[in-house]
C-alpha cells in the first residue's frame, strides 16, 4: 500500500492501472475526467495528473478535453511488447542469478509455489497477480530501477488482456514447468541459464497472447 503522504496523483495513478488490469475500465473504452472523478471521489484535478503519468508510461492515451481511452491490445502492440520483454528480462534473470541471496531464493520459491496455487484453483485473476508478482520480484533481483520501470509501466494492458482472455489449451501447465526451470537457474546462480529460461518463457508468452488474440 502507497504510504499516506504519498501525493494523491501518484496513488490515483497506481489505483487506475490496477483497475484497468481487473477490468474496471476495459481495453479499449474512453474514460471522461468527470467520470473518474466521480468513481474515485476526488477533483479534476489529481485525475489529470495521474493521467499525465499513466499517458507518459504508455497505459493510456489522452483526448484534449475528453478525457482518456484506454488502448486495445493488438498484435502490433503484443509483438511490440514482448520484444522488449525479452531483451530486457533475460538481462534481468541473468543480473539476478548473480545477486539472489539465500534467503532471495526462499521468498523466490514462495512466490512461484503461490503461482502453482493459483493456477490449481483455475482462476484467472489470481494467476495474472500471482504471475506478475514473481517476475516483478524476480526483476527486482537485479537491482535495476530503471530496467524494472520500464517493464512494470507497460505490464497493465497485457495483464488486463491475459485476465479477460484467460490462457491457451494447456499454458498453466507450461507456464509452471518454465517458472520452475527460471527458478532453478537463479537459484543455482547461472546467469545463462537464467536468461534463457526467462527468454524462453517470454518468447512462449507472446506466442500464447497471439493465438489467443487471433481467435477474437
Amino acid at each position: 500500500m502507497d504510504a499516506i503522504n504519498t501525493p494523491t496523483y501518484l496513488r490515483l495513478r497506481e489505483q487506475i492501472r490496477t483497475d484497468i488490469v481487473a477490468g474496471i475500465w476495459a481495453l479499449g473504452s474512453h474514460v471522461t475526467l468527470a467520470e473518474l472523478s466521480q468513481h474515485y471521489g476526488v477533483s479534476a484535478n489529481p485525475v489529470r495528473e495521474a493521467l499525465l503519468q499513466l499517458q507518459g508510461e504508455g497505459v493510456i492515451d489522452m483526448r484534449m478535453h475528453r478525457g482518456a481511452v484506454i488502448p486495445a491490445v493488438d498484435a502490433r502492440y503484443i509483438l511490440n511488447i514482448y520484444s522488449l520483454r525479452g531483451a530486457v528480462q533475460s538481462m534481468l534473470a541473468r543480473e539476478a542469478a548473480e545477486r539472489v541471496t539465500a534467503e532471495q531464493v526462499k521468498q523466490l520459491q514462495a512466490l512461484s509455489e503461490a503461482h502453482e496455487e493459483a493456477a490449481a484453483s483455475n482462476d484467472v485473476a489470481a494467476c495474472v497477480a500471482a504471475n506478475r508478482h514473481l517476475h516483478s520480484f524476480i526483476d527486482g533481483l537485479a537491482d535495476n530501477p530503471p530496467a524494472l520501470e520500464v517493464l512494470e509501466s507497460r505490464a497493465s494492458l497485457v495483464d488486463a488482456f491475459r485476465r479477460s482472455r484467460g490462457y491457451g489449451p494447456g499454458r498453466l501447465d507450461t507456464v509452471i514447468a518454465q517458472h520452475r526451470k527460471l527458478v532453478k537457474a537463479i537459484t543455482k546462480k547461472d546467469g545463462d541459464k537464467a536468461a534463457a529460461a526467462a527468454m524462453e518463457h517470454t518468447e512462449s508468452s507472446r506466442d500464447d497472447l497471439m493465438k489467443l488474440l487471433a481467435k477474437g
